[in-house]
């Protein structure tokens, strides 16, 4: 645990430029000429891919066209590919044709500034000023945020648990018999709040796929509510995939189990968001070699099969001769569950609001193991200013960050910021921005109700921070690592003393990292692997790190002493005999 303390105090000395607030590839070269132009949309909806690419759609048979997001429609090989050998202008969407064609430099945005790319009657300036997307006609001034809220997989694991061991009958693929664990999608409705006037739900996976389930039984779909009929174990060994056969029994779960015994679930079969299969975390999907979606976590829809029924023979085997050949007519549920769901839409969508894009950042909740429910939701809004406590000037470009919720904005030119489509709940906001101490209250958001939440904050006391310079403004990962040393470090003696330290030696510790650029890389990796450690931290979690772990830490501070001034040398010094305290953790952040 101690180690782990280390890491964050190192992480807070090397970091330089290398946080992704939003998904974007390595080597990508224009989001950071976008926030040179417009540094206050660091971190927000427009700080992504599709602020100037699109997804697209394909003839996959004659007749049948499948649209498809940003991420999969740059990589297929008739396009860019992931070779990079295709012509990347295909991908690109009325604002970034505008930008490209401007010089694709910072001045780029500028001179497109007055004119209206997606030609839905505003300037780009207008809609960037109010984080609208530029290259979108859909998504204009017109138009509010749905109702929304975020899900982190800690809030999922808060709800009721829901364990079901279901048989997976697919059409074209192998069949599965497993035992999934998740929430029951209607507790987490009805935890996000919904309307009474919701007639259903679809879930969004972040290839573009969908499946709308209705609320109730009764209809030709599966249903959120209710329970499902209860299935029997069916099994024979011609159609064991482990004797050749298609259907997969190799799960624990299907240890002591006999073809006709009834299969009793706790509660009953339901549909749910599943996290865990046979007690693992599911894979987190990705997109394969061939440009499809593979992998079925953080989440997947799970409903079981209505009509309970064998699994039967994969359509696409030549083989039908069998005990169980394909039947048409039967219930093949996986065909109608969702890998991979990044999103669930409560309908119908409230008239005027924005549906959720999943261009711009589906994978970022595959990567954060987040997903948002949106729609049909109870809300209340939130708005409120930023000042200077010493000048009483409004501040721009401040964020305005929650506890939870997935809830960010930032101040406009006029120090104004607001956040509409809250779920109703208590929240901890935070206010931050560069050159200024960090502030934190508290708010209650209650339905159809607008809260005002003003700040005050004051310059920092602390000198300029080479990081922040070399970042040239805010990202997700600077507030994280702010929010630490403003939460944990700045109360208490040692963490102070850290905090000095920092300061007095991040500026020659970024020299040297600057140049060599395997350092670079090292510091790099250690970086990505401790924001998630800082989290569990400020969360009140606790961990450790490996041996491994610790041994490469130790080379990296070598090398830095290495080649260090004295006083570098003392400082990493001083940190390693502060390590052999067993009481290190306790001081630095009590």
């Amino acid at each position: 645990m101690k180690s782990k303390i280390f890491i964050f105090i190192l992480s807070m000395m090397l970091l330089y430029g290398i946080a992704k607030t939003a998904y974007h590839h390595e080597g990508e070269i224009d989001a950071p000429k976008f926030i040179t132009a417009y540094p206050d949309c660091e971190g927000t909806k427009l700080d992504s891919c599709a602020l100037c690419h699109s997804g697209g759609q394909y003839e996959k048979k004659p007749g049948k066209w499948v649209e498809v997001g940003s991420c999969q429609w740059c990589h297929r090989d008739d396009v860019y590919g992931y070779s990079g050998t295709g012509d990347a202008d295909l991908t690109l969407n009325e604002f970034g044709r505008d930008y490209r064609d401007n010089g694709r430099n910072v001045a780029a945005f500028a001179a497109i500034e007055d004119i209206d790319s997606d030609g839905d009657g505003y300037t780009n300036k207008e809609e960037i000023d109010t984080l609208h997307y530029p290259g979108d006609s859909d998504d204009d001034l017109t138009k509010i945020p749905s109702p929304r809220v975020v899900y982190t997989m800690n809030d999922i694991g808060e709800l009721s648990r829901h364990k079901q061991f279901l048989l997976m009958n697919a059409s074209r693929k192998n069949d599965l018999y497993g035992e999934y664990e998740g929430v029951t999608i209607a507790d987490l409705i009805d935890d996000a709040g919904m309307l009474d006037s919701a007639t259903g739900v679809t879930v969004f996976a972040p290839d573009g796929y969908f499946y709308t389930y209705d609320l109730n039984s009764g209809g030709d779909y599966y249903y959120v509510y209710g329970t499902y009929p209860q299935a029997q174990f069916y099994y024979v060994p011609e159609a064991d995939l482990a004797n050749g056969g298609w259907c997969d029994y190799s799960a624990p779960s299907c240890i002591g189990r006999n073809d006709g015994d009834l299969i009793y679930v706790e509660n009953g079969l339901k549909l749910i968001l599943a996290y865990k299969i046979d007690g693992a975390f599911l894979e987190p999907g990705y997109l394969d070699e061939t440009n499809r979606l593979a992998g079925e976590g953080p989440f997947r829809a799970v409903p079981p099969q209505m009509i309970s029924g064998p699994p039967d023979q994969s359509s696409t085997s030549t083989n039908q001769d069998v005990y169980w050949p394909y039947d048409e007519n039967a219930d093949h549920n996986a065909g109608f569950s969702c890998r991979t769901v990044v999103a669930v839409r409560i309908e119908p969508l409230p008239e005027g609001t924005i549906d959720f894009n999943w261009y711009e950042g589906g994978w970022d909740y595959v990567d954060n193991q987040e997903v948002i429910i949106y729609g049909a939701i109870a809300s209340g809004n939130l708005d409120g200013k930023a000042t200077d406590k010493d000048t009483g000037n409004t501040i721009s470009g401040v964020t305005i960050k929650t506890d939870k919720g997935g809830y960010l904005t930032k101040t406009d030119s006029r120090g104004n910021y607001s956040i509409k489509g809250m779920k109703p709940d208590t929240y901890t906001l935070t206010a931050s921005a560069t050159g200024y101490g960090s502030k934190s209250r508290t708010v209650t958001i209650s339905k159809d109700t607008t809260q005002t939440a003003d700040f005050i904050l004051k310059k920092s006391l602390l000198p300029p921070c080479p990081v922040e310079e070399s970042l040239k403004g805010e990202t997700a990962n600077l507030e994280l690592i702010r929010q630490f040393r403003d939460e944990k470090l700045a109360k208490n003696p040692l963490g102070k003393t850290y905090i000095r330290l920092y300061y007095r030696n991040a500026k020659e510790i970024l020299t040297i990292a600057l140049s060599k650029n395997e350092l670079q890389k090292e510091i790099k990796g250690l970086i990505h692997q401790i924001l998630p450690h800082i989290k569990d931290v400020l969360e009140g979690k606790g961990a450790s790190l490996s041996e491994e772990h610790m041994s490469f830490v130790n080379k990296l501070l070598d090398k830095f002493a290495f080649q260090g001034s004295k006083d570098l040398k003392r400082t990493i010094k001083r940190i390693k005999n502060d390590l052999l305290d067993v009481d290190f953790l306790k001081r630095i952040t009590g």
